[in-house]
């Protein structure tokens, strides 16, 4: 199954995508692309190669261009997906709501993919319940980023 996700991932190269630095809104909808975690063991390897391929090949179609940009990764843990973008901006920029880590090797992610035994899906078990008041503590997530081009006057080996 993992090769089925790593092919999925690698497909990321097929889809058309846009830059557009006055409006990063446009960016996000045009360039996401979600993929469900087929049933299975995960091959870790095999999937973290696909997502630096993936990266790779952005910065051969789009590295010459002017201008940042950053691929990225993240697992998104309560839909059970992979999601994967690309932005007109460097990493410390990414467009989350909540805490992230930036990881430059894709390995945080997939752990993240392989520990999940029932993807999308909270056991019963792992709810609490929740009182007036009750803050829950904020969740830092890994973000596999991949520089397409680096902001100007900084180079990156990512």
């Amino acid at each position: 199954m993992s090769a089925d996700l790593a092919g999925l991932i690698r497909s990321y190269l097929d889809e058309w995508t846009v830059l557009d630095p006055a409006n990063p809104e446009r960016e996000s909808p045009a360039n996401t692309v979600w993929f469900g975690i087929p049933p299975g063991p995960v091959d870790a390897d095999l999937v973290s190669q696909a997502l630096v391929d993936v990266g790779a090949g952005l910065r051969a179609r789009h590295g010459g261009d002017d201008g940042t940009a950053t691929f990225y990764a993240w697992y998104d843990e309560q839909a059970g997906q992979l999601r994967c973008s690309m932005r007109s901006t460097g990493p410390d920029a990414l467009p989350f709501g909540g805490r992230f880590e930036v990881v430059l090797d894709p390995s945080p992610v997939v752990a993240l993919i392989a520990a999940d035994p029932h993807p999308g899906v909270v056991a019963w078990s792992d709810l609490e319940p929740a009182t007036a008041g009750d803050t829950a503590p904020e969740h830092v997530f890994p973000v596999f980023v991949s520089v397409i081009r680096p902001v100007r006057g900084r180079s990156s080996r990512a």
